[in-house]
C-alpha cells in the first residue's frame, strides 16, 4: 500500500503540495507557540551578577498562607528577606559564606538614563568582580563603577558621577573600576554602609548569595538550606533559576508569557486542525470520482481508506520533518517581539525542548488522518454501481457525526457569548471573547453548505441580472455545488472573521480605556522622566507653586483584598484573596486631579494605613466608609487599612487608591513614574509647563506633558496591544495561507470543466467572467459568514465593556480586511483559471 501512495502523489503534484503546505505552516505554528509556552513555564533565567554562588536564597513569591480561589497566583512585587535570615544560612553545614545583597535601582549616570542597579561591596565576590583599577569604595560617597560602564561614560578613579538613585539626584566619587566576566549589567558598588541607605528598606535584603565549602555538592547544599529556612517565606534557587533572584522582572515576565501563549497556543492550534483538516478533506473530495473507479473495478472500502490514509502520512511525515528547524527559528522570532515590546525581559532564556515538536507533530498528523479517514469513509461505503454517479455532484453533507460536532460547537460558542455579556465586564471579557470567535468560526463552517445554498439561493437573482449569461451560469454552478463553494468560502470566513474579531476586540479595548483616562484624569499636566523615575518630594515642591492648585503623584501596582474565612467567628487562617490593582495617589492633591469624586468620605483623609475603595467592593464585601479591611501588598505585606472614602469607577475598570508614600516601598522598583498637577482657575496651560519645568530646572530628564499627550503616551504604553495584534498577524496570517492554498487547488481543478465549455463554444472570456462571478460571490458569502462569527464576539464584548453592540477603533479596519479578502480571492480564482485556459480544449480535456 505504501508503494501505491508513492506512485499516486507522484501524479498529483498539486495536490500533493497543498496538502504539505497546509501541514508544514500549521506544524512551525504550533511548535513555535508551544516553545513561548515551555519558555514560560520554565522561566529559566541565566544568573550573572551571583553566577559566582550555586545556591542564591531569596523571597518566595508564592502567596503567602493557607489561601484559596486564586492564591495560586504568585505575588507581582519582589518579596523582600528578613536580613537575620544570613545568619541561619551561613550555619547550614558546607555554606563557607552567605553574602546578603541588595539592589538599589540607579535610573541615570552622567545625566544620560540607564537601567543600572547599584549594591554593596561586600556581594561583589558573588559574580565575582575584581578591582583593575583604583580601590574599593571606603567611605560614603564612594562607587566603584563596572568597567563597561566606565568606558562608555569616560570616567576613572577620582572623577565625579552624576547618579539619579530612584529618580533623586546624587554625586558620587569614583573610588575604583571593577570587572566581571559574568555581569554584562551595568553596576555600582558602595560600601555597605551608603548601599544601606540607598536601599532604604531597614531590616530587608533582596537574596543571600552563598557561596559554598569545596566538595559540596550544591544539590544536597540547597536541599539542606531550603531545610533551615523553612516557614520563613523564602526560596532557595540553583542553576538556571538562579537569575530570578537577579532579574524579578522574569516573574512578571512569566505572568504574561504563560497566559499569552496558552492563549496564543490553543487558538492557533484550533485554527491549525481546522485549516489542515479542511485543506485535506477537500483534497481528498476532489478525488471522489477517481475513488469511484476504483471502487467499480473491484478495490474494498478498507484498501480505499487504507490508500488514502497511507498517503496523507507520507505528507504529514514530511511536513513535521522539514518543519523542525523552522518551527525553532519562528519561536525566536515570535520570543524576540516579545522581548522588544518589554512583555517578557530578555533574560528569559528561550526554550524549545521536545514536547513543544512533538505536539506540533502531533496536531498536524491527527488532524490530517482524521480529515482523510472522514473524507474518504463515504466514498469507500457507497456501492460499486452507484459510486460513479454519485461522483459526478456532491450534494450531500449532513451526517450524524458533522450535525452533532456543529451543535456542540455553536451551543458553546452561545454560552461563551452570554458569559461574555452577561457575567464579565471590563477588559477581561477579552478572555471569552477570542475563544468565542474561534467557536462561532467551527459551528459555522461545519453548517457551511446549508448557509452557502441559502445565500447563494438569495444572491442568484440580482447577481443574474447584473452580470449577464455568464453571470447566471455561475450562480447556477454556485447553487448545485454548494459542498465546493462551501469549501472555498470556508478559508475566507476564517481569515476574514478572525481578522476582524481579533482587531477590533483590541481597538475596542484601547478606546474604552482612553475613554477612561479622560474620565479620570482632572490634572492640566502630568509631569514624568525620560529615566522612568521622579524625585517623591517633587509633589511638595509643585505643590506650593502660586500656579498649581494640587499635585499628586501616581503609582500603580497590584494587591489582594483578603476575606479570613472563619466558624463561629473563630477565624481559621485561611484566606480569600480578590485582586484588585492600586493606584498609589497624595491626598493633599487627590481631589484636585483625580476625576472620579468621591461618592462618600474624603480623599483628603488617605494617610497612613487608609485606603479608597470602588462602591461596588463595599457592596460585594458588605464594607462601609470607616470599616477595616485586610490588604496584601504586591510584595507579600499585610495590613490593616481603614476605608475613607468610596467612588465609582468605569465598568470592568475598577482600581482602589492608596497613599503613595505607603505603596512606593512595597513595589519592587521603588519609582514614582509621574506626578499630575492642577493648574489653579486662570492659569493657562503654558504658564503652568513653564512654571513646573523651573521648578524642575536641577533634575534631569524631566518631561512635561498636557492631557492630550498624555493620552498618547498612556495609549502608547500598553504594551498588550503588541501582543493582540502578533496573535492576529499569526493566526490570521495561516487563515490567508490556507485561503490562497484552498482556493488555487479548488479552481486548478477544474480545467476540465473549462475545456469542456470551450468545446461547445463558450469563449475564454466567458469563462473568465464566469469565474469572476464566481469569485465574487464565494467573496461576499464569505466576508458575510466572517462578518457574522466577529459580531458574535464583538456585540458581546462590546456590552460587557461599555454597554455598545459596535466596535471602538478606526472604521477603516473593516473596510480593509474585506477588500483584501476580496482581492485575495479574485486572485487565487482567475490566475489558475487563466493558467487553464492556455492549453488547448482538446489537450486539458485529457491531461491529468
Amino acid at each position: 500500500m505504501l508503494r501505491l501512495a508513492l506512485k499516486t502523489l507522484r501524479f498529483r503534484k498539486g495536490g500533493f503540495l497543498a496538502s504539505l503546505v497546509a501541514l508544514f505552516v500549521g506544524a512551525v505554528v504550533v511548535q513555535a507557540c508551544g516553545g513561548l509556552l515551555e519558555t514560560g513555564i520554565r522561566s529559566d533565567v541565566r544568573a550573572e551578577r551571583l553566577a559566582a554562588a550555586p545556591v542564591v536564597v531569596t523571597g518566595s513569591q508564592s502567596y503567602p498562607g493557607q489561601a484559596v480561589g486564586d492564591a495560586t497566583d504568585p505575588m507581582t512585587e519582589r518579596v523582600l528577606l528578613d536580613e537575620r535570615l544570613v545568619d541561619v544560612v551561613a550555619k547550614v553545614p558546607g555554606v563557607a559564606a552567605a553574602v546578603p545583597d541588595v539592589s538599589v535601582p540607579i535610573t541615570a549616570l552622567a545625566g544620560l538614563p540607564v537601567s543600572a542597579s547599584g549594591h554593596g561591596w561586600s556581594s561583589a565576590p558573588l559574580s565575582p568582580y575584581t578591582l583593575v583599577a583604583g580601590a574599593e569604595p571606603a567611605a560614603s560617597g564612594d562607587v566603584v563603577v563596572d568597567g563597561a560602564t566606565a568606558r562608555k561614560l569616560g570616567v576613572r578613579p577620582g572623577a565625579k558621577l552624576k547618579a539619579l538613585v530612584r529618580g533623586v539626584p546624587h554625586a558620587f566619587r569614583v573610588s575604583g573600576i571593577a570587572e566581571s566576566r559574568t555581569a554584562t549589567g551595568a553596576a555600582l558598588l558602595f560600601s555597605d554602609g551608603e548601599a544601606a541607605r540607598l536601599y532604604d528598606r531597614p531590616g530587608k535584603i533582596d537574596a543571600i548569595g552563598v557561596l559554598a565549602a569545596p566538595g559540596t555538592d550544591p544539590a544536597a547544599l540547597a536541599k539542606a538550606i531550603s531545610a533551615a529556612v523553612a516557614g520563613h517565606g523564602a526560596q532557595v534557587l540553583r542553576g538556571d533559576d538562579r537569575g530570578v533572584a537577579e532579574f524579578p522582572d522574569a516573574i512578571s515576565g512569566k505572568q504574561n508569557l504563560i497566559p499569552l501563549a496558552g492563549a496564543f497556543g490553543g487558538l492557533a492550534t484550533l485554527v491549525a486542525i481546522f485549516v489542515v483538516g479542511s485543506t485535506v478533506g477537500m483534497l481528498v473530495q476532489q478525488r471522489r470520482r477517481e475513488m469511484a473507479l476504483m471502487r467499480a473495478t473491484g478495490v474494498t472500502p478498507g484498501q480505499l481508506r487504507r490508500l488514502v490514509m497511507t498517503e496523507t502520512f507520507v505528507i504529514a511525515l514530511l511536513a513535521a520533518g522539514l518543519s523542525l528547524v523552522p518551527g525553532l527559528a519562528f519561536g525566536h522570532v515570535l520570543y524576540d517581539v516579545l522581548v522588544d515590546q518589554n512583555l517578557i525581559p530578555d533574560e528569559m532564556l528561550f526554550r524549545q525542548g521536545f514536547i513543544p515538536r512533538l505536539a506540533g507533530f502531533g496536531v498536524t498528523l491527527v488532524a490530517a488522518l482524521t480529515a482523510a479517514f472522514i473524507a474518504s469513509y463515504r466514498v469507500s461505503k457507497v456501492r460499486p454501481t452507484e459510486a460513479m454517479a454519485d461522483a459526478t455532484l456532491q450534494t450531500r453533507w449532513v451526517s450524524p457525526i458533522r450535525m452533532g460536532l456543529a451543535f456542540l460547537f455553536l451551543a458553546g460558542a452561545t454560552a461563551l457569548a452570554i458569559v461574555t455579556a452577561v457575567v464579565m465586564t471590563g477588559p477581561i471579557a477579552a478572555s471569552t471573547a477570542g475563544p468565542a470567535a474561534m467557536l462561532w468560526a467551527v459551528g459555522i463552517a461545519l453548517v457551511s453548505p446549508g448557509l452557502c445554498r441559502w445565500l447563494a439561493a438569495a444572491l442568484r437573482r440580482p447577481v443574474g441580472l447584473l452580470t449577464g449569461l455568464s453571470g447566471q451560469l455561475a450562480m447556477m454552478n454556485a447553487s448545485v455545488r454548494r459542498v465546493r463553494l462551501a469549501s472555498a468560502v470556508i478559508p475566507i470566513m476564517l481569515a476574514t472573521g478572525l481578522a476582524t474579531a481579533l482587531i477590533y476586540l483590541q481597538t475596542t479595548q484601547d478606546d474604552a480605556s482612553d475613554r477612561m483616562f479622560n474620565d479620570g484624569l482632572k490634572a492640566d499636566a502630568v509631569v514624568g522622566s525620560q529615566s522612568g523615575a521622579l524625585p517623591p518630594s517633587l509633589v511638595d515642591t509643585f505643590s506650593r507653586l502660586p500656579q498649581v492648585a494640587g499635585a499628586s503623584a501616581s503609582v500603580s501596582s497590584e494587591a489582594r483584598l483578603e476575606t479570613v474565612l472563619g466558624s463561629g467567628g473563630t477565624a481559621t487562617g485561611r484566606v480569600r484573596p480578590s485582586r484588585i490593582d492600586l493606584q498609589g495617589v497624595t491626598a493633599s492633591g487627590a481631589r484636585q486631579t483625580i476625576g472620579h469624586p468621591a461618592v462618600q468620605g474624603d480623599y483628603g483623609r488617605l494617610t497612613g494605613d487608609s485606603i479608597v475603595l470602588p462602591t461596588n467592593v463595599l457592596r460585594d464585601r458588605g464594607t462601609h466608609v470607616g470599616d477595616r479591611v485586610r490588604l496584601r501588598w504586591g510584595n507579600g505585606e499585610a495590613s490593616t487599612m481603614t476605608v475613607v472614602a468610596s467612588f465609582t469607577p468605569p465598568r470592568g475598570f475598577g482600581y482602589a487608591m492608596v497613599p503613595a508614600t505607603a505603596l512606593l516601598p512595597r513595589t519592587t522598583s521603588g519609582l514614582l513614574p509621574q506626578i499630575l498637577v492642577k493648574a489653579k482657575p486662570g492659569v493657562s496651560p503654558a504658564d503652568l509647563t513653564t512654571a513646573v519645568r523651573n521648578a524642575t530646572a536641577g533634575i534631569p530628564g524631566v518631561v512635561v506633558a498636557d492631557r492630550a499627550r498624555a493620552r498618547a503616551q498612556a495609549h502608547g504604553d500598553q504594551t498588550g496591544r503588541v501582543a493582540s495584534f502578533l496573535l492576529a498577524a499569526v493566526v490570521v496570517g495561516y487563515a490567508v495561507i490556507a485561503l490562497i492554498n484552498s482556493l488555487l487547488v479548488a479552481t486548478a481543478e477544474r480545467r476540465g470543466e473549462f475545456a469542456l465549455q470551450r468545446l461547445i463554444g463558450t469563449t475564454r472570456g466567458q469563462v473568465m467572467w464566469m469565474m469572476s462571478v464566481e469569485a465574487l460571490v464565494t467573496a461576499l458569502v464569505g466576508i458575510l459568514l466572517g462578518t457574522a462569527v466577529a459580531a458574535g464576539a464583538l456585540v458581546p464584548f462590546g456590552l460587557a465593556l461599555d454597554g455598545s453592540v459596535l466596535p471602538g477603533g478606526p472604521v477603516w479596519i473593516y473596510p480593509t480586511i474585506a477588500g483584501t479578502a476580496l482581492a485575495l480571492t479574485f486572485a487565487t480564482i482567475l490566475f489558475p483559471t487563466s493558467l487553464a485556459l492556455r492549453a488547448s480544449p482538446v489537450e486539458a480535456t485529457v491531461a491529468p
